[in-house]
C-alpha cells in the first residue's frame, strides 16, 4: 500500500467511526421514551407490596397494599390501589382514569366516612397517604411533552451504567428539576434526586431489579424526604404482568 492509499484508508476509517459514533448518540428525550414505552408495556399488571414508614427517630409503621393496573383505549389506562392494613386504612383506596398521558383523574376513597374526595392536578405532587411517596409516583406513564430531558453525563450505579438525565417540567410541579439515573441497558430508573429550586429535598432510590416476563422490575424502593428526615421503603411481595381486568373493577367504590 503506498502513501495516498494508506491516508485514503485512514480517512476512510476515521468516517466510519464518526459515523458509528453518531449513530449510536442519544438523547435525553430519546432516553426517555425508552423509560415511557417499558411504563406502558408493564400496565397490564396485579401487584402486592407492602409499606414501611421510617420516622426521624426510627420508629416504623407498616401498611400492605394490592395495586391493580390495566391500559385502556388508545394511551389511556387505569390504575386502582388498595390497602389491606392497618386496620384504620383498610379499603381505603386510589383511583385514576387516564384518557391518555396528559389527561388523567384522581380519586382517594375512604370507606370508614363513605367519602369520595377528588384530588386535583395541583395536588399530585403531596404525599401519598402520608407517606414519602407522591401521588405521581403511583400515577402511570407521564406525558413526555411537559417535560425537557438533557444528559448530563453517564455514571454507575449500583454496578450499573446509566445515563444521568435532567427533566425539568414545562407545567407546574411542586419540584422545579429532578436528576435520573436511567440503566443504559434496562432503560429503568435507579435513582432520582428531587430538586426545588437548587435545593435537593427527595431522593428515590431503586434496587432489587428483577426480570419478570422480559419486564425490569424494581422490587425494592425507597424515597427520603430530606427535609423532615423521614423515609418510606416498598418492598414487592409478589407482581403479575399481562393481566386482564375487568373494567368494573376500576370504579371509585371497588
Amino acid at each position: 500500500m503506498n502513501r495516498k492509499q494508506m491516508i485514503w484508508a485512514l480517512c476512510l476509517l476515521a468516517g466510519t467511526i464518526l459515523y458509528t459514533s453518531q449513530a449510536q448518540a442519544i438523547n435525553g428525550r430519546q432516553v426517555y421514551e425508552q423509560v415511557h414505552a417499558l411504563r406502558v408495556r408493564a400496565l397490564d399488571r396485579k401487584t402486592e407490596f407492602t409499606m414501611t414508614l421510617f420516622d426521624k427517630g426510627g420508629t416504623t409503621r407498616n401498611r400492605t397494599a394490592t395495586e391493580y393496573s390495566k391500559k385502556a383505549e388508545g394511551d389511556g389506562y387505569k390504575v386502582l390501589v388498595i390497602f389491606k392494613t392497618p386496620p384504620d386504612l383498610n379499603d381505603v383506596g386510589f383511583l385514576i382514569h387516564a384518557r391518555n398521558f396528559a389527561d388523567r383523574d384522581l380519586w382517594a376513597y375512604f370507606p370508614e366516612f363513605k367519602r369520595i374526595r377528588r384530588i386535583p392536578t395541583t395536588s399530585q405532587d403531596d404525599s401519598f397517604f402520608g407517606s414519602d411517596f407522591s401521588y405521581d409516583d403511583f400515577g402511570g406513564p407521564p406525558n413526555l411533552d411537559d417535560y425537557t430531558f438533557t444528559i448530563l453525563r453517564e455514571e454507575v450505579q449500583d454496578s450499573r451504567p446509566c445515563y444521568v438525565v435532567e427533566v425539568e417540567p414545562k407545567i407546574h410541579r411542586k419540584w422545579t428539576r429532578y436528576q435520573a439515573w436511567v440503566d443504559k441497558e434496562q432503560f429503568v430508573h435507579r435513582k432520582i434526586v428531587y430538586f426545588q429550586d437548587q435545593e435537593p429535598y427527595r431522593i428515590g432510590t431503586f434496587a432489587d431489579v428483577r426480570m419478570i416476563d422480559t419486564l425490569p422490575t424494581a422490587f425494592r424502593m425507597e424515597m427520603k424526604n430530606l427535609k423532615t428526615s423521614q423515609r418510606t421503603e416498598v418492598v414487592l411481595e409478589d407482581i403479575l404482568y399481562h393481566t386482564s381486568h375487568p373494567d368494573d373493577l376500576f370504579t371509585q367504590r371497588s
